[in-house]
């Protein structure tokens, strides 16, 4: 007869209880906001990171009314930014905050909505300019969630009849296009760069105001 595998049977005994103990650890408050468990998360790809870059509640909350400690929290966002500065270096105008939601918002599209992606993407290399080997690039609408370059099917076409039709790609880039802006080698799936025209850097890089009131002070 076959005997048993004790240190096996000790094994399959303990494994409720150290996942049990593994899902407290993942659900504690303090790894829940640290950086590596994002970042975890992040590879996952999983819909609440985006939620979570735009600033949006990621736990089912209501977004219209309850967004105010989801903005401030810009863990994972910042993390991205010491990326993109390690990688490309520090620019006159900041847009790397607007490029990575706009690679967030692509990812978007080609995980969920992948037949809108990939129409984009044939709407992409129709506007290769074959000279300069350059494609014009629209990454504030595209962070905005403002897609063009496909058409919709169904009920969905009537979402978005009033958008203008613009010369400028939004979706159905690569992952990570933003190398293609910077980088200055090109891989051969895709030896183009990415353009952006001025007004659009201005608006990218231009930084909001903040109202500041003065109280008026009373000395007795």
């Amino acid at each position: 007869m076959l005997q048993k595998n004790t240190q096996y049977s000790f094994q399959l005994k303990t494994l409720p209880n150290s996942l049990h103990s593994l899902i407290k650890v993942v659900n504690s408050q303090d790894l829940r906001h640290s950086v590596a468990y994002l970042v975890f998360l992040d590879m996952l790809q999983l819909l609440k990171m985006w939620r979570h870059i735009k600033g949006y509640p990621a736990n089912g909350q209501t977004t219209y009314t309850n967004a105010n400690t989801s903005k401030k929290n810009k863990t994972l966002l910042n993390f991205r930014l010491d990326q993109f500065y390690a990688l490309f270096g520090k620019k006159r105008r900041n847009i790397f905050p607007t490029l990575i939601q706009a690679e967030y918002n692509n990812r978007l599209w080609h995980n969920i909505w992948y037949e809108e992606w990939a129409q984009g993407t044939q709407f992409v290399f129709s506007l290769v300019n074959p000279k300069k080997q350059s494609i014009p690039f629209d990454p504030v609408s595209l962070s905005k969630g403002q897609t063009n370059g496909y058409i919709r099917v169904g009920n969905a076409s009537k979402i978005g009849k009033a958008k203008k039709i613009t010369k400028q790609c939004t979706i159905g880039l690569p992952l990570f296009f933003t190398k293609y802006i910077y980088s200055d080698l090109l891989p051969a799936h895709f030896p183009y760069r990415l353009k952006i025209a001025d007004d659009l850097r201005k608006k990218m890089g231009k930084k909001k105001k903040r109202k500041c009131y003065k109280k008026n002070k009373i000395f007795f």
